[in-house]
């Protein structure tokens, strides 16, 4: 890991060129079925700009709430980092979120970051893994809050509503066996130990992920709930950028809307296409075809998709590029570690 440094993390060029490609396409084909782009590029001269000014804000601001989730994490470990350093570094994950399928590629820069700050690989990667469960289980949460405490629903959306909300529940259930497996159970590591050995590298790894774990979910267990309550926020942050858009169209009432906001911010979580391109375009179709005019309706799309991915990936992969060259022209704080190591050295496994 020390030879790799910075040299070794490459602009993703062709995940951007497939999010991008793969975006225009949903674009051009949900046009096509609502509204010609001449009705639509008509439509956004009379939007209010304030409310797409309004909701990039929100998508932005999201990323410092988001930070402090991981923040949360590292106090518990015993590292502390700038609540600004997080919150630039969880820009540059969205970044790779964005243009990696199942929106998964931004975990392993912040592992990357955290190990140049002294972190063990292990324990970087058993925080950022339990601080994406954690963020998973409040995106669970919250779905279920949301379309269990709908007062209406749109006619392209009611018939879905208890399937939504038995997968979220399940979801819910699937998340917190899996925190219960990774920290409680012994016969994966086991299992792992009678194939290579109990002191193979690998064994050692497994033994110092699953013990970050236990000392999250054990001694600072109040660390991990407040991890989920500071994502829970995040999620609120950032679907507010889809209420204000909707509000600048005038469709539904407020909590209608912020309803239907987090219905579009879902839907790309589980897309295997970068970015999820396409997956949110098909629920406003279907969700929004009978509350909005074509125009209207490509507009929003054309909005959503700027103010959640391409303004992003933009302004994201401009701070990874940052990154990048900082980091090649600086030396990793791993080199230089005294005693400040919270873990013992002979568990470091990546010298």
């Amino acid at each position: 890991m020390e030879k790799s440094e910075a040299s070794n993390w490459k602009i993703p060029w062709k995940g951007i060129i497939i999010a991008f490609l793969c975006s225009i396409l949903a674009l051009v084909l949900v046009f096509s079925k609502v509204a010609k782009p001449s009705d639509v590029l008509r439509e956004l001269e009379n939007y209010p700009l304030g409310y797409f000014f309004g909701a990039l804000f929100f998508v932005l601001a999201a990323w410092l709430v988001d930070g402090q989730r991981i923040g949360m994490l590292t106090r518990a470990v015993g590292h502390h980092v700038p609540w600004w350093q997080l919150g630039i570094i969880l820009g540059a994950a969205n970044f790779l979120t964005l243009v990696t399928p199942f929106a998964g590629g931004g975990g392993a820069l912040v592992i990357y970051f955290l190990y140049r700050r002294g972190m063990g690989v292990a324990t970087a990667t058993a925080v950022v893994t339990a601080g994406g469960i954690g963020g998973q289980i409040a995106l669970a949460l919250l779905t279920l809050l949301m379309f269990s405490t709908l007062p209406t629903a749109p006619v392209g959306l009611a018939r879905y509503l208890n399937l939504i909300r038995f997968g979220a529940l399940g979801y819910l259930v699937i998340l917190v066996g899996v925190l219960l497996i990774i920290t409680l159970n012994e016969r994966w590591l086991q299992w792992f130990f009678a194939k290579r050995g109990a002191e193979s590298r690998g064994a050692t790894w497994l033994e110092e992920f699953q013990a970050t774990y236990r000392l999250l979910l054990g001694q600072h267990l109040g660390n991990y709930l407040v991890c989920v309550v500071v994502a829970f926020l995040y999620y609120i942050v950032y679907y507010m950028g889809g209420f204000v858009l909707l509000s600048g169209c005038n469709a539904y009432e407020p909590w209608l809307r912020f309803g239907v906001s987090v219905l579009f911010g879902i839907a790309p979580v589980f897309s295997p296409i970068p970015g999820g391109a396409g997956a949110s375009e098909l629920i406003a179709f279907l969700v929004l075809e009978n509350v909005l005019p074509g125009e209207s309706l490509g507009t929003f799309i054309l909005l959503w998709r700027t103010v959640v991915f391409y303004l992003p990936i933009i302004i994201g992969g401009f701070v990874f590029t940052f990154l990048l060259f900082r980091w090649a022209a600086t030396p990793n704080l791993r080199k230089n570690l005294t005693s400040d190591v919270i873990l013992p050295e002979e568990n470091d496994h990546n010298r």
